[in-house]
């Protein structure tokens, strides 16, 4: 079969690899239909995620139809279409028995090298093993596109999970830094519990039109102090619940000049360094931070709020490639923020 392998030098190549067969009772083999690419492949090909080297099929976004099934899977059949969760959950230690299952003692990423995926094969191919079928998979309405269900498990998974822990309540003012494809899953996210407003803050242009789309007021952080346009906004107050989308120090200390006195920060944008952190500000102003990149097990709900149209994911493919285009779409998607949003690859 084809995959998109990561080489040496912060390349990628399609190469001939081997089809994955099944190893355990538990496991899937799953056709890929379609898988997008994501900020955090990116990261493994500069070399910023540990244990992602030359070898590594990349990608964990995908949607597909099952081919074959092990003994013991027993919700699934040939022919069903999924959409995978963006990492792997066994559902038996002790994070899964307390429900915190993106904490898998077993669980990794899918295309995440030796110690985030455990040595699991990415999704940029024609084939894939999905280990845990029963727990990581979720089947896809008729009526449903791929161009929708593939973000289901990660792009809206996680900004849900940024909204969820924001704890969000009726009648709030959120904040939305960065309006990249987990920014907009949050915004999308934040109007399922009844906030007053939502507003969202990015330097790009086609980002905030995409916001402005979903219904968020929109701040321009090329011409303006973001902390300051939302303290004019709300009053001098400041905003009830702010989400961190980006995964950069300055806008994560941003975020927290932004938040109101016992406010709560969510942060699920993925970071490339340490961060300072200004505990002896904060300690005065009772402000919460939650932190993650987002609960697995709810792929199932959000998928029927996609199946009813109270959510409309559509805008966010942006563009599709060919598998054996996988250089011109990566070249897109991290050199061009400006003319794409999400990227798919189809085999």
């Amino acid at each position: 079969m084809k995959a998109v392998v990561l080489q040496a030098g912060n390349k990628l190549a399609l190469e001939d690899v081997p089809k994955p067969q099944i190893k355990a009772p538990g496991d899937l083999i799953v056709r890929v239909t379609a898988a997008a690419i994501c900020g955090s492949d990116l990261h493994a090909i500069h070399g910023m995620l540990p244990g992602v080297g030359p070898g590594t099929i990349m990608g964990h976004e995908f949607v597909g139809v099952v081919e074959e099934v092990g003994s013991g899977v027993t919700r699934f059949k040939s022919g069903d279409r999924v959409a995978a969760t963006p990492a792997t959950w066994c559902g038996t230690c002790i994070p899964c028995r307390r429900g915190e299952f993106q904490h898998c003692a077993n669980g990794g990423v899918w295309g995440g090298g030796e110690i985030f995926g455990r040595g699991l094969g990415g999704a940029q191919a024609d084939f894939i093993r999905v280990v845990y079928g029963d727990n990581c998979l979720c089947p896809i309405p008729d009526g449903v596109p791929d161009e929708q269900a593939v973000f289901v498990g990660d792009v809206f998974g996680t900004g849900f999970s940024a909204a969820y822990d924001g704890h969000i309540k009726v009648g709030d003012t959120v904040v939305v830094y960065g309006c990249g494809p987990i920014g907009l899953g949050a915004v999308i996210s934040a109007w399922q519990f009844g906030p007053k407003r939502v507003l969202a803050a990015d330097m790009l242009e086609n980002r905030l039109t995409l916001a402005r789309a979903f219904g968020a007021e929109t701040i321009d952080a090329r011409t303006v102090s973001v902390p300051e346009a939302v303290r004019e906004m709300t009053g001098g107050e400041g905003a009830d619940v702010v989400i961190e989308a980006i995964g950069s120090p300055q806008s994560f200390l941003a975020a927290l000049s932004t938040v109101r006195r016992g406010g709560t920060v969510s942060v699920v944008g993925l970071f490339p360094g340490p961060v300072e952190f200004p505990l002896q500000q904060l300690c005065f102003y009772g402000i919460k931070i939650s932190m993650g990149l987002g609960n697995l097990s709810r792929m199932r709900e959000l998928m029927g709020l996609v199946e009813t149209k109270r959510v409309d994911l559509a805008p966010l493919a942006t563009n599709v490639f060919p598998l054996d285009k996988v250089t011109e779409a990566y070249d897109l998607f991290e050199g061009h923020k400006e003319l794409c949003m999400k990227v798919l690859l189809k085999p």
